[in-house]
């Protein structure tokens, strides 16, 4: 009796038999000890979440293009407008001294925000983007809203600790 063509009953069943004891033969190697099922540990559905985007609560790439783009924009203040971002800020005057240091801090400011977002990579950058706006915000903004003469317009630049919130968020 022949099925398909050329194959024949008696070839099929060797073959299927073949198979068969193949099969059996690997299900029944055993390369350990016995398996002892362990308990299923199912991790919170927020660091599942959180450990699929790589990281903290807020997404560090997103994160670190904002928090530059505040900072850079004082940067571009202090560089090309020195005198106006200080007649913004402070009740004062400024000279050529006071407009000095504040093209050099814009500088600063620039250079420090270009090495974070293009010569480093984003795991790295964020902390340290997160730890120097923190330093400033104590030394700048917040120094100055303690000790020196400021302008309505001066509260803006406090809009540094949101940042550095929601820069914790992501690390």
């Amino acid at each position: 009796l022949q099925l398909r063509g050329h194959i024949t009953e008696r070839l099929l069943m060797t073959k299927l038999l073949l198979v068969t004891f193949l099969a059996t033969a690997s299900a029944l190697k055993v390369a350990g000890g016995p398996v002892v099922p362990q308990p299923a540990v199912k991790p919170s559905s927020m660091s599942t979440a959180l450990q699929l985007r790589g990281g903290g609560m807020v997404d560090q790439g997103v994160w670190l293009k904002a928090a530059s783009a505040f900072f850079g924009l004082y940067g571009v203040g202090f560089l090309l407008a020195p005198e106006m971002t200080i007649t913004q800020n402070f009740v004062v005057t400024p000279d050529k001294y006071h407009s000095f240091f504040a093209r050099n801090i814009g500088l600063c400011i620039l250079y420090t925000v270009y090495l974070l977002n293009y010569k480093m990579d984003v795991a790295a950058a964020v902390p340290a983007l997160v730890a120097y706006m923190a330093i400033c915000a104590v030394v700048g903004p917040v120094y100055a809203e303690l000790k020196l003469e400021t302008t309505p317009a001066h509260k803006a630049a406090l809009l540094m600790v949101p940042f550095i919130v929601t820069g914790l968020l992501a690390l």
